[in-house]
């Protein structure tokens, strides 16, 4: 057996908790523990989180229940707080396919036998879409984005991420990285800072089935548009502001990553992340081109296309 833990963090959840608790419990995978933390909620969350320590002896408490971290900085004190050799984030309004643990540890499994359970590894899946009654919208995250899954450069990833924390699971030695060295207020998104680790150490899979039902709701911090790429686009071309926001915050990101690691990034990451933020004290033109010949290029025509008029 091999040592799994889901990461759940809670903030007034109570509204779709008991069903993302219920598709835990029924995991297929044999051994794991999910460690749970509650971010000061006013809700009914804390007595749901309760219910279901006391009936269920898989799922525990972290250290530092109740206190207001925000999403990064809890995410990162139960990473802090378990020794799993695989580790899961686990928001509190998704639903978990049956199968998911076992499928994406498998994965990671395999990926370790190809380059060795010292090096950071990270997979991530696909996952549908649901709105907020639970009712499937979309069948792929990917598709509904117009995402490409093999992205996972680091050039690709320091200007889009595309790997959501909901659906990743990483090994101990990434585990053990982004445990070293993440500082919460200074990170713009937790999952995007554990991807950039994965690529710049290690080595990313896909694993393309749908293993997470993504809950879409008004309360999302970061969700899927409900509009057409088309539309993304033509509304796009009148926030100019919007578009360069977007772009300085990768440089912005960057930065942050480039600082964090310091002297520990690897000799071929740091020389990415130094040319990549070279670019932006170049002049339009000059930026532009070289931003491509980086690899550092946006996923979809959207994103691709602000990149190349605001960037």
């Amino acid at each position: 057996m091999v040592k799994t833990a889901v990461l759940l963090t809670a903030y007034n959840g109570g509204a779709h908790l008991p069903a993302l608790l219920e598709s835990l419990a029924a995991q297929t995978d044999p051994d794991f523990t999910v460690l749970m933390q509650d971010d000061g909620s006013t809700d009914e969350t804390p007595s749901l989180l309760s219910g279901i320590a006391e009936r269920d002896n898989r799922f525990l408490f972290g250290s530092e229940q109740g206190c207001h971290l925000g999403a990064a900085g809890n995410f990162l004190s139960l990473l802090r707080q378990c020794d799993a050799d695989y580790v899961l984030f686990c928001d509190q309004d998704d639903f978990w396919e049956p199968e998911k643990i076992t499928v994406l540890k498998q994965a990671i499994l395999d990926l370790e036998k190809q380059y060795g359970a010292p090096v950071p590894l990270l997979v991530h899946s696909d996952c549908s879409l649901i709105d907020e009654s639970g009712s499937l919208i979309g069948s792929s995250f990917f598709r509904h984005q117009g995402w490409d899954p093999q992205a996972v450069t680091l050039p690709q990833l320091l200007v889009q991420n595309n790997i959501t924390g909901c659906t990743l699971i990483m090994n101990a030695s990434l585990r053990r990285l982004v445990s070293a060295h993440a500082v919460a207020r200074d990170l713009f998104m937790h999952d995007w800072f554990v991807a950039l680790t994965a690529a710049a150490f290690g080595h990313i899979a896909f694993v393309d089935k749908p293993l997470t039902r993504y809950r879409q709701h008004g309360d999302n911090a970061i969700g899927a548009s409900s509009r057409s790429l088309l539309v993304r686009g033509m509304d796009a071309l009148h926030k100019r502001k919007d578009a360069k926001r977007r772009i300085l915050l990768t440089y912005t990101h960057t930065a942050v990553f480039g600082r964090l690691y310091g002297e520990d990034l690897p000799p071929q990451a740091r020389d990415v992340v130094d040319r990549y933020l070279a670019t932006r004290h170049m002049r339009k033109i000059s930026r532009v081109l070289a931003v491509r010949r980086m690899g550092c290029v946006m996923q979809n025509p959207v994103t691709r296309l602000g990149q190349l008029l605001f960037g």
